[in-house]
């Protein structure tokens, strides 16, 4: 099963408190969602985020700069459930928050997570660092969140998938999807130049059974029946 994006969405909130929730979504049993976490904030961390289906979500990684924190988590073989609303919750009331939240299926069920890195810079052009991945088919999904609000435009063989809000935006989410092992990075394009954070992970595909595989399993099959 190839590795397919599903939907997005993305939140943004000015007023200092101690959660943001994306908007409701429709996410369906056995998916994969990735959330980026943009705040202003060096001293906060997100403590936790949750959802209304119940899902456990485990932290990747983070990296700021000296005003802004990016943090990218993840949940895999979901529940699904038709209006499912994603919380992010903070160690500390917050200003700035932005959430995106975006869904993948095909992708691997039990340990999809391969590679990450992160980087940070104050120009037109966020870049994160290399990462190599080991598996042919994977997804690889980045995000980037930004000091002052700017149009956001995915970088080269990348698809901008979620706004934290409507351009100009504080932070986006952008994936591509890649079919042979090798080294790759993530890169945005900003309309002005503004201190960033960004973060790129990637998530493997669904394992297929190799023909020795298949076979061994019906002959399995075929000694339980009592055929062999």
């Amino acid at each position: 099963m190839a590795i397919a994006y599903v939907n997005g969405v993305g939140n943004r909130e000015i007023v200092a408190a101690t959660t943001i929730a994306a908007p409701a979504a429709n996410h369906t049993t056995g998916n994969l969602l990735v959330v980026f976490v943009g705040f202003y904030s060096t001293s906060v961390t997100v403590s936790s985020i949750g959802d209304t289906a119940g899902n456990t979500y485990t932290k990747i990684t983070s990296i700021k700069d000296s005003y802004s924190t990016i943090e990218c988590w993840y949940a895999k073989n979901i529940t699904g459930n038709a209006n499912n609303v994603v919380t992010a919750t903070f160690s500390a009331s917050v200003t700035y928050r932005g959430i995106t939240v975006d869904q993948y299926s095909g992708c691997d069920t039990s340990a999809p997570l391969d590679q990450y890195n992160t980087g940070t810079g104050n120009d037109t052009a966020p870049i994160t660092g290399n990462i190599t991945t080991t598996t042919a088919n994977e997804v690889l999904v980045a995000g980037v969140y930004l000091l002052y609000t700017k149009t956001i435009t995915a970088g080269t063989n990348y698809t901008l998938r979620t706004l934290t809000n409507p351009a100009p935006s504080k932070g986006a989410s952008e994936d591509r999807i890649v079919s042979a092992t090798g080294t790759y990075n993530a890169t945005f394009s900003l309309s002005d130049s503004t201190p960033w954070v960004s973060i790129v992970a990637s998530f493997k595909a669904v394992a297929v059974a190799g023909p020795a595989a298949v076979g061994s399993s019906m002959a399995a099959k075929m000694m339980a029946a009592g055929v062999l």
